[in-house]
Protein backbone atom coordinates (compact mmCIF):
# COMPACT_ATOMS: atom_id res chain seq x y z
CA UNK A 1 0.00 0.00 0.00
CA UNK A 2 1.50 3.09 -1.29
CA UNK A 3 0.55 6.57 0.35
CA UNK A 4 3.46 8.85 -1.29
CA UNK A 5 3.03 10.84 -4.18
CA UNK A 6 5.65 9.74 -6.97
CA UNK A 7 8.35 12.10 -7.75
CA UNK A 8 6.64 13.74 -10.72
CA UNK A 9 3.53 14.45 -8.92
CA UNK A 10 5.15 16.22 -6.49
CA UNK A 11 7.12 18.56 -8.64
CA UNK A 12 3.38 19.44 -10.89
CA UNK A 13 2.17 20.19 -7.27
CA UNK A 14 4.84 22.12 -6.24
CA UNK A 15 5.05 23.72 -9.57
CA UNK A 16 1.25 24.61 -9.33
CA UNK A 17 1.77 26.29 -5.89
CA UNK A 18 4.28 28.41 -7.08
CA UNK A 19 2.53 29.72 -9.79
CA UNK A 20 -0.76 30.12 -7.71
CA UNK A 21 1.04 32.28 -5.42
CA UNK A 22 3.06 33.98 -7.80
CA UNK A 23 0.16 34.74 -10.29
CA UNK A 24 -3.16 34.97 -8.37
CA UNK A 25 -2.74 39.01 -7.17
CA UNK A 26 -4.91 40.61 -4.64
CA UNK A 27 -5.75 43.27 -7.39
CA UNK A 28 -6.27 40.72 -9.78
CA UNK A 29 -9.18 38.87 -7.69
CA UNK A 30 -10.53 41.86 -6.27
CA UNK A 31 -11.10 43.53 -10.15
CA UNK A 32 -12.18 40.00 -11.27
CA UNK A 33 -14.74 38.72 -8.15
CA UNK A 34 -15.96 42.61 -8.41
CA UNK A 35 -16.85 43.26 -12.10
CA UNK A 36 -17.68 39.56 -13.06
CA UNK A 37 -14.57 39.16 -15.71
CA UNK A 38 -12.91 35.74 -16.35
CA UNK A 39 -9.35 35.50 -15.70
CA UNK A 40 -8.58 35.25 -19.58
CA UNK A 41 -4.93 35.96 -19.27
CA UNK A 42 -3.93 33.88 -16.64
CA UNK A 43 -5.75 31.19 -18.25
CA UNK A 44 -2.94 31.90 -21.21
CA UNK A 45 0.11 32.06 -18.77
CA UNK A 46 -1.60 28.59 -16.97
CA UNK A 47 -1.79 27.06 -20.65
CA UNK A 48 1.70 28.37 -21.74
CA UNK A 49 3.19 26.60 -18.58
CA UNK A 50 1.50 23.20 -18.99
CA UNK A 51 -1.03 23.09 -16.14
CA UNK A 52 -3.95 22.70 -18.76
CA UNK A 53 -4.88 19.41 -20.20
CA UNK A 54 -2.23 17.35 -18.43
CA UNK A 55 -4.55 14.15 -19.09
CA UNK A 56 -4.66 15.39 -22.67
CA UNK A 57 -2.93 13.61 -25.64
CA UNK A 58 0.50 14.41 -26.12
CA UNK A 59 -0.32 14.82 -29.99
CA UNK A 60 -2.58 17.76 -28.88
CA UNK A 61 -0.22 19.24 -26.14
CA UNK A 62 -1.46 17.69 -22.92
CA UNK A 63 0.87 16.02 -20.92
CA UNK A 64 -0.91 12.16 -21.50
CA UNK A 65 -0.91 12.14 -17.61
CA UNK A 66 -3.85 11.39 -15.55
CA UNK A 67 -6.50 12.78 -12.96
CA UNK A 68 -4.83 12.61 -10.25
CA UNK A 69 -2.20 15.27 -11.80
CA UNK A 70 -4.89 16.81 -12.93
CA UNK A 71 -6.71 17.13 -9.19
CA UNK A 72 -3.04 18.28 -7.85
CA UNK A 73 -2.98 21.46 -9.59
CA UNK A 74 -6.36 22.07 -8.91
CA UNK A 75 -6.15 21.31 -4.93
CA UNK A 76 -3.52 24.23 -5.31
CA UNK A 77 -4.99 27.06 -7.60
CA UNK A 78 -8.50 26.80 -5.44
CA UNK A 79 -6.52 26.55 -1.77
CA UNK A 80 -4.53 29.93 -3.16
CA UNK A 81 -7.92 31.35 -4.47
CA UNK A 82 -11.58 29.69 -4.85
CA UNK A 83 -12.50 32.56 -7.58
CA UNK A 84 -9.51 32.20 -9.91
CA UNK A 85 -9.03 28.53 -9.37
CA UNK A 86 -12.38 27.39 -10.47
CA UNK A 87 -12.54 29.83 -12.99
CA UNK A 88 -9.24 28.47 -14.27
CA UNK A 89 -10.15 24.45 -13.83
CA UNK A 90 -13.92 25.31 -15.08
CA UNK A 91 -12.61 26.60 -18.85
CA UNK A 92 -10.80 23.15 -19.98
CA UNK A 93 -12.65 20.78 -18.10
CA UNK A 94 -15.42 20.52 -19.99
CA UNK A 95 -13.23 19.70 -23.08
CA UNK A 96 -12.26 16.31 -21.25
CA UNK A 97 -15.23 14.81 -23.09
CA UNK A 98 -13.75 15.28 -26.72
CA UNK A 99 -10.78 13.67 -24.86
CA UNK A 100 -13.03 10.71 -23.83
CA UNK A 101 -15.19 10.13 -27.01
CA UNK A 102 -13.24 12.93 -29.66
CA UNK A 103 -11.77 11.41 -33.26
CA UNK A 104 -8.23 11.91 -33.95
CA UNK A 105 -9.59 15.49 -35.54
CA UNK A 106 -11.85 16.20 -32.82
CA UNK A 107 -9.21 16.14 -30.58
CA UNK A 108 -6.47 18.46 -32.50
CA UNK A 109 -9.25 20.73 -33.49
CA UNK A 110 -10.74 21.67 -30.50
CA UNK A 111 -8.05 20.34 -27.52
CA UNK A 112 -4.73 21.81 -29.15
CA UNK A 113 -5.99 25.52 -28.87
CA UNK A 114 -7.28 24.69 -25.60
CA UNK A 115 -4.25 23.00 -24.00
CA UNK A 116 -2.23 26.04 -25.68
CA UNK A 117 -4.89 28.78 -23.46
CA UNK A 118 -5.99 29.97 -26.54
CA UNK A 119 -9.66 28.35 -26.18
CA UNK A 120 -12.22 28.16 -23.37
CA UNK A 121 -14.72 25.30 -23.51
CA UNK A 122 -18.26 24.42 -22.44
CA UNK A 123 -20.27 22.06 -21.71
CA UNK A 124 -24.24 22.47 -22.42
CA UNK A 125 -26.79 19.45 -20.73
CA UNK A 126 -29.04 21.50 -18.35
CA UNK A 127 -32.43 22.86 -19.60
CA UNK A 128 -34.99 24.96 -17.94
CA UNK A 129 -37.34 22.06 -16.91
CA UNK A 130 -34.26 19.10 -16.83
CA UNK A 131 -32.14 20.17 -14.14
CA UNK A 132 -31.07 16.58 -12.46
CA UNK A 133 -33.38 14.53 -14.80
CA UNK A 134 -31.44 14.17 -17.94
CA UNK A 135 -32.96 10.95 -19.14
CA UNK A 136 -34.73 13.78 -21.97
CA UNK A 137 -33.66 16.59 -24.09
CA UNK A 138 -36.35 19.19 -25.19
CA UNK A 139 -33.60 20.41 -26.59
CA UNK A 140 -33.56 18.46 -30.57
CA UNK A 141 -31.24 17.44 -33.41
CA UNK A 142 -32.40 16.66 -36.67
CA UNK A 143 -30.63 14.99 -39.02
CA UNK A 144 -30.07 16.86 -42.60
CA UNK A 145 -28.52 16.01 -45.91
CA UNK A 146 -25.68 18.25 -45.40
CA UNK A 147 -25.53 18.79 -41.66
CA UNK A 148 -27.27 18.64 -38.30
CA UNK A 149 -30.06 21.44 -36.92
CA UNK A 150 -30.21 22.04 -33.26
CA UNK A 151 -33.55 23.85 -32.09
CA UNK A 152 -34.03 24.56 -27.89
CA UNK A 153 -33.14 26.80 -24.95
CA UNK A 154 -29.72 25.61 -22.42
CA UNK A 155 -29.62 26.96 -19.15
CA UNK A 156 -26.53 27.90 -16.85
CA UNK A 157 -23.95 27.15 -19.29
CA UNK A 158 -20.67 27.89 -17.39
CA UNK A 159 -18.50 29.97 -19.53
CA UNK A 160 -21.67 30.71 -22.15
CA UNK A 161 -20.20 34.46 -22.73
CA UNK A 162 -17.01 33.48 -24.12
CA UNK A 163 -16.03 29.73 -24.55
CA UNK A 164 -15.27 28.96 -28.04
CA UNK A 165 -17.59 25.99 -28.32
CA UNK A 166 -19.82 23.62 -26.51
CA UNK A 167 -20.54 20.14 -26.21
CA UNK A 168 -24.53 19.97 -26.70
CA UNK A 169 -26.43 17.09 -25.44
CA UNK A 170 -29.79 17.10 -27.83
CA UNK A 171 -32.59 14.67 -28.16
CA UNK A 172 -32.46 13.19 -31.45
CA UNK A 173 -34.80 10.19 -31.10
CA UNK A 174 -38.14 11.77 -29.71
CA UNK A 175 -39.99 7.96 -29.89
CA UNK A 176 -37.06 6.70 -27.77
CA UNK A 177 -37.29 5.90 -24.25
CA UNK A 178 -36.00 7.96 -21.23
CA UNK A 179 -32.04 7.84 -21.31
CA UNK A 180 -32.19 7.01 -24.62
CA UNK A 181 -31.68 8.62 -28.26
CA UNK A 182 -29.66 11.27 -27.33
CA UNK A 183 -26.30 12.56 -29.35
CA UNK A 184 -23.77 14.83 -28.12
CA UNK A 185 -22.39 17.61 -30.59
CA UNK A 186 -20.07 20.30 -30.66
CA UNK A 187 -20.91 23.72 -31.57
CA UNK A 188 -18.49 25.85 -32.17
CA UNK A 189 -18.54 30.43 -31.08
CA UNK A 190 -17.30 31.20 -34.22
CA UNK A 191 -20.99 31.77 -36.88
CA UNK A 192 -18.44 31.56 -39.96
CA UNK A 193 -18.51 27.85 -38.50
CA UNK A 194 -22.42 27.47 -38.88
CA UNK A 195 -24.35 26.30 -42.10
CA UNK A 196 -27.45 28.14 -41.46
CA UNK A 197 -29.63 29.42 -38.32
CA UNK A 198 -28.37 31.05 -35.40
CA UNK A 199 -27.84 30.82 -31.38
CA UNK A 200 -28.61 33.38 -29.12
CA UNK A 201 -26.36 33.70 -25.75
CA UNK A 202 -27.65 35.85 -22.59
CA UNK A 203 -25.91 36.09 -20.02
CA UNK A 204 -28.07 35.07 -16.16
CA UNK A 205 -26.39 37.97 -13.75
CA UNK A 206 -26.06 38.16 -9.85
CA UNK A 207 -24.60 35.10 -9.38
CA UNK A 208 -24.06 34.33 -5.47
CA UNK A 209 -20.72 33.06 -6.04
CA UNK A 210 -18.54 31.78 -8.76
CA UNK A 211 -18.39 35.33 -10.06
CA UNK A 212 -15.19 35.02 -12.53
CA UNK A 213 -16.95 33.20 -14.77
CA UNK A 214 -20.18 33.86 -16.89
CA UNK A 215 -23.37 31.18 -16.67
CA UNK A 216 -25.53 31.56 -19.46
CA UNK A 217 -28.50 30.51 -21.53
CA UNK A 218 -27.96 29.39 -25.07
CA UNK A 219 -30.97 29.45 -27.54
CA UNK A 220 -30.29 27.25 -30.72
CA UNK A 221 -32.63 28.54 -33.21
CA UNK A 222 -32.52 26.04 -36.54
CA UNK A 223 -28.51 26.31 -36.01
CA UNK A 224 -27.00 24.17 -38.21
CA UNK A 225 -23.58 22.42 -38.00
CA UNK A 226 -21.77 20.47 -39.69
CA UNK A 227 -21.76 16.73 -39.61
CA UNK A 228 -18.17 16.07 -38.55
CA UNK A 229 -19.30 18.23 -35.14
CA UNK A 230 -21.11 14.75 -34.21
CA UNK A 231 -19.22 13.81 -30.75
CA UNK A 232 -18.98 9.95 -30.03
CA UNK A 233 -21.67 7.18 -31.65
CA UNK A 234 -25.06 8.68 -32.06
CA UNK A 235 -27.84 7.67 -29.59
CA UNK A 236 -25.28 7.37 -26.75
CA UNK A 237 -25.37 10.92 -25.83
CA UNK A 238 -26.10 10.80 -22.27
CA UNK A 239 -23.69 7.58 -21.86
CA UNK A 240 -21.39 9.66 -22.70
CA UNK A 241 -22.23 12.33 -20.34
CA UNK A 242 -22.18 9.93 -17.54
CA UNK A 243 -18.71 8.49 -18.48
CA UNK A 244 -17.24 12.35 -18.70
CA UNK A 245 -18.59 12.83 -15.57
CA UNK A 246 -16.68 9.31 -13.74
CA UNK A 247 -13.73 11.72 -14.02
CA UNK A 248 -15.27 15.19 -13.88
CA UNK A 249 -16.99 14.68 -10.55
CA UNK A 250 -13.48 13.64 -8.70
CA UNK A 251 -11.78 17.20 -10.42
CA UNK A 252 -15.14 19.17 -8.94
CA UNK A 253 -14.16 17.66 -5.67
CA UNK A 254 -10.53 18.74 -5.69
CA UNK A 255 -11.66 22.33 -6.00
CA UNK A 256 -14.07 21.69 -2.60
CA UNK A 257 -10.81 20.18 -1.08
CA UNK A 258 -8.59 23.13 -2.02
CA UNK A 259 -11.24 25.64 -0.77
CA UNK A 260 -11.32 24.26 2.36
CA UNK A 261 -7.78 24.00 3.03
CA UNK A 262 -6.85 28.06 1.78
CA UNK A 263 -10.16 28.27 4.46
CA UNK A 264 -8.32 26.31 7.17
CA UNK A 265 -4.92 27.95 6.44
CA UNK A 266 -6.45 31.48 6.72
CA UNK A 267 -8.28 30.35 10.30
CA UNK A 268 -5.19 28.39 11.77
CA UNK A 269 -3.15 31.73 11.30
CA UNK A 270 -5.60 34.00 12.37
CA UNK A 271 -6.47 31.93 15.44
CA UNK A 272 -2.78 31.52 16.19
CA UNK A 273 -1.98 35.67 15.78
CA UNK A 274 -5.08 37.22 17.43
CA UNK A 275 -5.25 37.49 21.09
CA UNK A 276 -8.29 38.23 23.43
CA UNK A 277 -8.30 38.13 27.26
CA UNK A 278 -4.22 38.77 26.77
CA UNK A 279 -4.40 35.06 25.05
CA UNK A 280 -4.31 33.84 21.37
CA UNK A 281 -7.41 32.64 20.12
CA UNK A 282 -6.44 28.85 19.85
CA UNK A 283 -6.22 28.98 23.58
CA UNK A 284 -9.70 28.58 24.10
CA UNK A 285 -11.25 25.50 23.81
CA UNK A 286 -14.20 26.89 21.71
CA UNK A 287 -11.31 27.79 19.02
CA UNK A 288 -8.93 25.56 19.63
CA UNK A 289 -11.53 22.35 18.96
CA UNK A 290 -13.08 23.87 16.11
CA UNK A 291 -9.65 23.84 14.25
CA UNK A 292 -8.64 20.62 15.39
CA UNK A 293 -11.63 19.32 13.83
CA UNK A 294 -11.32 21.29 10.81
CA UNK A 295 -8.02 19.55 10.17
CA UNK A 296 -9.65 15.61 11.15
CA UNK A 297 -11.85 16.51 8.38
CA UNK A 298 -9.97 17.96 5.53
CA UNK A 299 -7.29 14.68 5.76
CA UNK A 300 -10.20 12.40 5.20
CA UNK A 301 -11.47 14.67 2.31
CA UNK A 302 -7.63 14.53 0.78
CA UNK A 303 -7.16 11.09 0.88
CA UNK A 304 -10.31 9.93 -0.30
CA UNK A 305 -10.27 12.50 -3.19
CA UNK A 306 -6.66 10.89 -4.09
CA UNK A 307 -8.36 7.70 -4.03
CA UNK A 308 -10.94 8.70 -6.10
CA UNK A 309 -8.31 9.94 -9.13
CA UNK A 310 -6.07 6.52 -8.79
CA UNK A 311 -9.41 4.51 -9.27
CA UNK A 312 -9.92 6.29 -12.07
CA UNK A 313 -6.37 6.33 -13.32
CA UNK A 314 -5.13 2.98 -12.55
CA UNK A 315 -8.17 1.13 -10.94
CA UNK A 316 -11.02 0.29 -13.53
CA UNK A 317 -9.67 -2.73 -15.34
CA UNK A 318 -9.28 -4.58 -11.73
CA UNK A 319 -12.55 -3.03 -10.20
CA UNK A 320 -14.75 -2.32 -12.51
CA UNK A 321 -17.30 0.74 -13.91
CA UNK A 322 -19.44 0.29 -10.76
CA UNK A 323 -16.49 0.82 -8.38
CA UNK A 324 -15.01 3.37 -9.88
CA UNK A 325 -18.59 5.16 -10.32
CA UNK A 326 -19.63 4.52 -6.71
CA UNK A 327 -16.55 6.52 -5.18
CA UNK A 328 -17.00 9.17 -7.74
CA UNK A 329 -20.31 9.62 -6.32
CA UNK A 330 -19.14 9.46 -2.64
CA UNK A 331 -16.24 12.61 -4.00
CA UNK A 332 -18.80 14.48 -5.53
CA UNK A 333 -21.06 14.16 -2.59
CA UNK A 334 -19.18 13.79 0.75
CA UNK A 335 -16.35 16.32 -0.56
CA UNK A 336 -17.96 19.44 -1.08
CA UNK A 337 -20.65 18.92 1.98
CA UNK A 338 -17.96 18.58 3.93
CA UNK A 339 -15.88 21.63 2.93
CA UNK A 340 -18.95 23.67 3.65
CA UNK A 341 -18.99 22.94 6.84
CA UNK A 342 -15.40 23.38 7.31
CA UNK A 343 -15.00 26.66 5.56
CA UNK A 344 -18.32 27.90 7.59
CA UNK A 345 -15.93 27.34 10.89
CA UNK A 346 -13.78 28.96 9.28
CA UNK A 347 -15.48 31.95 8.85
CA UNK A 348 -16.58 31.64 12.98
CA UNK A 349 -13.06 31.65 13.72
CA UNK A 350 -12.35 34.84 12.22
CA UNK A 351 -15.73 36.32 14.03
CA UNK A 352 -17.06 39.37 12.58
CA UNK A 353 -14.13 39.75 10.74
CA UNK A 354 -14.66 36.13 8.56
CA UNK A 355 -17.90 38.17 7.04
CA UNK A 356 -16.26 40.62 5.19
CA UNK A 357 -14.72 40.11 1.81
CA UNK A 358 -11.56 41.33 3.06
CA UNK A 359 -10.52 38.10 4.97
CA UNK A 360 -11.85 35.82 1.53
CA UNK A 361 -13.26 33.19 3.68
CA UNK A 362 -17.03 34.63 2.95
CA UNK A 363 -15.86 34.25 -0.68
CA UNK A 364 -15.02 30.59 -0.52
CA UNK A 365 -17.86 29.87 1.51
CA UNK A 366 -20.20 31.32 -1.70
CA UNK A 367 -18.04 30.06 -4.02
CA UNK A 368 -17.76 26.44 -2.83
CA UNK A 369 -21.49 26.24 -2.40
CA UNK A 370 -21.87 25.49 -6.33
CA UNK A 371 -19.88 22.45 -5.88
CA UNK A 372 -22.89 20.78 -4.23
CA UNK A 373 -24.63 21.56 -7.28
CA UNK A 374 -23.02 21.05 -10.34
CA UNK A 375 -21.96 17.49 -12.36
CA UNK A 376 -25.03 16.31 -10.12
CA UNK A 377 -26.42 17.55 -6.74
CA UNK A 378 -25.07 16.04 -3.90
CA UNK A 379 -28.48 14.30 -4.00
CA UNK A 380 -28.30 12.69 -7.30
CA UNK A 381 -24.82 11.54 -5.55
CA UNK A 382 -26.63 9.48 -2.37
CA UNK A 383 -29.47 8.04 -5.31
CA UNK A 384 -25.85 6.90 -7.38
CA UNK A 385 -24.20 5.51 -4.14
CA UNK A 386 -27.64 3.68 -3.43
CA UNK A 387 -28.26 2.49 -6.41
CA UNK A 388 -24.72 0.42 -6.73
CA UNK A 389 -24.85 -0.42 -3.40
CA UNK A 390 -28.05 -2.59 -4.86
CA UNK A 391 -25.99 -4.19 -7.00
CA UNK A 392 -23.16 -5.41 -5.22
CA UNK A 393 -22.85 -9.17 -3.08
CA UNK A 394 -22.87 -7.91 0.30
CA UNK A 395 -19.91 -10.36 0.67
CA UNK A 396 -18.36 -8.61 -1.71
CA UNK A 397 -18.83 -5.20 0.01
CA UNK A 398 -17.37 -6.94 3.45
CA UNK A 399 -13.97 -8.45 1.21
CA UNK A 400 -13.19 -5.86 -0.72
CA UNK A 401 -14.67 -2.29 0.20
CA UNK A 402 -14.76 -2.68 3.87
Amino acid sequence: MEFSLSKEQEDIKRAAAEFARGEFKQELIEECELNHLFPRELYKKAGELGFIGLDYPEETGGGNLGVMENVLVIEEFCKTDSGLGMAIHLAFLPAKIIKIFGTAEQKQKFLAPLVRGDWVSAVSFTEPDHGSDLTRMDTTLVEEADGFVLNGTKIFTTNGAYADFFIVLAQEDPDARPGRGMTTIVVERDPSTWLGGDLEINEIPNKMGLRMTSSSELVFKGLKVAKENILGQRGRGLLNVLDFLDESRIEIGAQALGNCEGAFLKALKHATKRTQFQRPIIDFQGIGHKVARMWSRIQSLKWITYYGAWLCDHGREKEGDDIVALFTSIIKHHVPETAKCIIDDAITVFGGYGYFMEQEVERRYRDNRIVEMYEGTVEVQLNNIVRILKKLNIDYINANLL
